[in-house]
């Protein structure tokens, strides 16, 4: 006797006007629950004195170095040239990651021997790099701005070669067969399809600016986040220091949405095909 073969009806979508599912809310309360766990943890085990250097400072201590008597002044100013230097650098490294990805990606061979070398290169560590940037370029803003570009460049160019290769090569013949130029192909089917593809990189690469920035002032600056956190560290102030990192940590969060935004706008606005 022959079983016979079941299929399985989809479920049916929930009628309209249902209330929608319990997911985001308890994400969100997850979320809630453990950074208050965090927090209070973070209060109560804490032991020894502030200043002795043998212990992480509490809660409240970095919060009163994050309030009205905090040294803004310090944070703003050190914040602002590592901004600055992490902005120019992610710039350059945008650019150059897209323009060589595009190029690099439309040759099979060059995209086959490359690819392996960018994914090696974007294994190192800036901090790694960034001596080998204050010789070449001294003690300013272009060695960190040098070594930013670096770090940034190799996932935007993975990521925009991966993307070319995957372009879809019927639309490309078709384009051609119909006497498209080089430039129409790029503009019409090629660019197009990256948008995902260069944000994704572009996520990764804001993070990586801004690390790369305090790796390269860790190593020699005399202004910057770097700058600062070597010297609360150098006087045991650990409140401060970690004051400054709870800062690094929202400017992080805060960049990586509005790459988030702007992919999510640029897509909205893209036509339909």
């Amino acid at each position: 006797m022959t079983a016979q073969p079941t299929t399985r009806r989809p479920a049916a979508p929930p009628p309209p006007g249902a209330p929608p599912g319990p997911g985001a809310a308890v994400r969100w309360g997850a979320l809630v629950v453990v950074t208050a766990v965090l927090l209070a943890a973070w209060q109560i085990l804490p032991s020894g004195t502030q200043g002795d250097g043998s212990s992480v400072p509490k809660l409240d201590d970095v919060l009163k170095a994050l309030g009205p008597s905090g040294e803004w002044g310090e944070y703003l100013k050190a914040l602002r040239t590592t901004l600055g230097e992490a902005f120019f650098g992610l710039l350059i490294g945008f650019v150059a990651g897209v323009v060589l990805g595009v190029l690099l990606g439309e040759s099979r061979i060059l995209r086959q021997g490359f690819y392996p070398y960018a994914l090696a290169l974007q294994a190192l560590p800036p901090i790694a790099l960034a001596p080998i940037f204050v010789i070449w370029f001294g003690l300013g803003m272009t060695s960190k701005i040098g070594l930013v570009a670096a770090a940034t460049l190799f996932p935007i160019l993975v990521s925009t070669m991966a993307g070319v290769a995957e372009t879809d090569r019927g639309r490309i013949e078709m384009a051609r067969a119909f006497g498209a130029s080089k430039a129409q192909i790029r503009l019409k089917i090629v660019f197009p399809g990256l948008v995902v593809p260069i944000f994704s990189g572009l996520e990764i690469s804001v993070v990586l600016s801004f690390l790369a920035a305090i790796a390269g002032e860790l190593i020699s600056a005399n202004a910057g986040v770097g700058v600062i956190l070597q010297v609360y560290q150098r006087d045991f102030r650990l409140a401060e220091e970690f004051a400054v990192l709870m800062i690094l940590v929202v400017v992080g969060l805060a960049l990586a949405l509005l790459v988030r935004l702007a992919r999510h706008f640029v897509l909205e606005r893209m036509p339909n095909e």
